[in-house]
């Protein structure tokens, strides 16, 4: 190798070496997307702190990873080691956007929901409060309705659609408000679309903390109940024309910002927010139509939220 070709060999390893640095001093949050045990060290030698559940959110203290675990901090500022492959990592690249655009690395537009996104099967999970322990499937009858509901993975990246896409999609009519008694024509009419990862800017039209469901065992504490907000895409627009969103008590618990007061504080303001989480038809309530819904098909659960600040998207954990 001549002395002129070792130099610009050289360089190029000089440069990699510090865009591979830069790039992993970028990675700074972490999302938990699987159940995993937080570790004293970066192995399975000593017994775990706890176990970390989906959608928990970490701070990553080393963007690298040592023996494939993460060194990171919980919300409530215990440091530990997590499995790398059970989590989500978001760079602070990722997390830029503008008002209207999309989220680099994470996010993709679109003008109608495609048949060939994926759409993951559900991933579910107890939910323990002191009241006792609510199933996977809550309490109900509608086992596949009560599980898309109470799903607790959370999606890397998000489809961004207009919200006429959603409030326009097609589905069954007429058709029991059980899913359990669906035909299998009238599955096949929404199996193209439900569980894609979404995104849809509107604004909040209300805030209703539901009361007692099957899906979370008939409990009716405000933190172990759905929250549905009836999304619109004008603001100052009636429940009418709404899309509904939820949040639900399994996601919810690993976001302690999402709060009704602060929902209703953007209601007010009239704030544009942005919505993601998954697409998901909920049969229940066809006598809502025209009233309190323009659509039954919902974003349920709601896996982030962000607001426009100074013409920006800020999560609302922030």
């Amino acid at each position: 190798m001549t002395p002129h070709l070792r130099r610009i060999v050289h360089s190029l390893c000089a440069g990699l070496s510090v865009l591979l640095f830069t790039l992993s001093a970028m990675a700074q949050e972490g999302t938990v997307i699987r159940n995993v045990n937080l570790r004293s060290d970066p192995s399975i030698a000593n017994p775990p702190i706890r176990l970390l559940s989906p959608a928990e959110k970490l701070t990553l203290i080393d963007a690298r990873t040592t023996n494939g675990y993460y060194h990171v901090k919980t919300q409530d500022g215990i440091e530990g080691w997590a499995w790398g492959k059970n989590l989500k990592v978001v760079t602070a690249l990722e997390k830029t956007s503008t008002f209207g655009a999309t989220i680099v690395g994470t996010s993709t537009s679109a003008t109608a929901i495609s048949t060939n996104w994926e759409k993951p099967d559900p991933v579910t999970s107890d939910f323990q409060t002191e009241d006792g322990t609510c199933g996977a499937a809550g309490s109900g009858a509608d086992t596949p309705t009560n599980l898309r509901k109470n799903r607790t993975d959370v999606p890397s990246g998000y489809h961004e659609v207009p919200f006429s896409v959603i409030a326009t999609l097609a589905y069954p009519r007429p058709a029991p408000t059980q899913r359990i008694k669906w035909s299998s024509q009238q599955l096949d009419e929404i199996k193209p679309y439900e569980g894609a990862a979404v995104s849809v800017v509107g604004y909040v039209a209300a805030v209703k903390v539901e009361g007692k469901e099957s899906t979370n065992c008939g409990w009716t504490k405000p933190s172990e109940v759905d929250w549905h907000i009836p999304l619109v895409a004008q603001a100052g627009q009636g429940e009418a024309d709404a899309v509904v969103v939820e949040t639900t008590p399994r996601i919810r618990a690993s976001h302690p910002k999402w709060t009704v007061t602060v929902m209703n504080q953007h209601k007010a303001n009239q704030t544009p927010v942005r919505i993601s989480g998954w697409l998901m038809f909920d049969p229940d309530h066809p006598n809502h139509l025209g009233r309190y819904r323009t659509t039954l098909w919902e974003i349920h659960p709601i896996t982030k939220m962000e607001v426009s600040v100074n013409g920006q998207w800020v999560d609302l954990d922030q």
